[in-house]
């Protein structure tokens, strides 16, 4: 991961995936200078990896929130500790 983007003890995954998306959507501009242009480079290449992390939380999410409201005591203890767990990845 860039040094950069992991200077922040809060949130550098939701950093670091912004930066990934903004890199694959403006790859590559003119005037912008050769370090700048291979770092947006690599992490448009993290393109596909971040795109399924977001899949996944979205589905575990997704899944805890409807044992949340459907389900008994123990899977709502599960769904608990799931969106927590979700939440916590992506705050590290």
């Amino acid at each position: 991961m860039n040094p950069s983007l992991v200077d922040k003890p809060i949130g550098s995954q939701l950093s670091y995936a912004a930066a990934v998306f903004a890199a694959k959507r403006r790859l590559v501009d003119a005037g912008l200078g050769a370090k700048e242009v291979e770092r947006r480079v690599t992490l448009a290449t993290q393109y596909s990896r971040v795109v399924m992390q977001v899949l996944v939380s979205l589905i575990v999410l997704l899944s805890a929130v409807y044992l949340l409201v459907t389900g008994n005591e123990p899977s709502q203890k599960l769904a608990s500790g799931l969106i927590g767990t979700v939440v916590g990845y992506w705050l590290r």
